[in-house]
């Protein structure tokens, strides 16, 4: 999706409206001064900039889209997060960085991309000792997760769940009316509209099987 589309969606307009579960999950974490946060997969950023302004903290936030990357450092500038938030280019899997190099990796909705149980054993050496992951994925397989969490040498501090219909009275329900006004406000224009015939699929597939679309946030600490 290019970077003038992204700005006409509009789409984390919408999102920001879940940014209190993000906080919620923040907050279970033990008092960090400073924190070097990643964000895996981190997008267009707004779980990123909600961690910027709640942590103090120095983020990287990695994703392998550039235009979404263009987004967020247009929005870091804007803020003035310029010292605070750093973007760059990269596949998660492809995170050449030191161990140890971060106290809390963060990673919302990407983690379909590599698996949880790998997700575990891929970026424990980057976090320090006693560190921490923040990991919000779909809620299947939940009782096998808590099962690997521990065997793959962390401990569970806390997790909760984010409900289907929270989703969709959050989210999906006020972006579907947007949505449709875009798609009658950009029916001559081809490129917009592909793209927003493909946001409004996604709607619709929440829409036939909400219950599907509940979340997790598992909190958890490297031992």
């Amino acid at each position: 999706m290019t970077f003038n589309i992204l700005k006409i969606i509009d789409k984390d307009h919408y999102r920001e409206n879940l940014n209190e579960y993000t906080r919620k999950a923040f907050i279970k974490l033990p008092v960090m001064d400073k924190p070097k946060i990643l964000d895996v997969g981190c997008g267009t950023g707004v779980p990123t900039l909600e961690l910027a302004h709640i942590s103090d903290g120095e983020i990287l936030a990695l994703d392998i889209d550039q235009e979404a990357l263009n987004c967020l450092d247009e929005k870091i500038r804007a803020i003035g997060f310029v010292d605070q938030v750093k973007t760059v280019n990269s596949s998660l899997f492809d995170m050449d960085f030191p161990s140890g190099s971060f106290d809390l990796i963060w990673a919302e909705g990407s983690l379909f991309e590599i698996g949880f149980e790998e997700a575990l054993r891929d970026w424990r050496h980057l976090i320090r000792d006693h560190g921490f992951m923040v990991l919000h994925i779909p809620h299947q397989d939940h009782q096998a997760r808590i099962s690997s969490i521990k065997a793959s040498g962390y401990r569970l501090l806390d997790f909760f769940l984010v409900h289907h219909s929270i989703w969709w009275s959050y989210f999906y329900q006020p972006y579907e009316e947007h949505v449709k006004n875009l798609i009658g406000k950009y029916q001559e224009n081809k490129e917009v509209l592909k793209v927003l015939k493909i946001e409004e699929a996604e709607i619709e597939m929440f829409k036939k099987n909400p219950e599907d679309n509940s979340s997790i946030f598992y909190i958890i600490q490297k031992v």
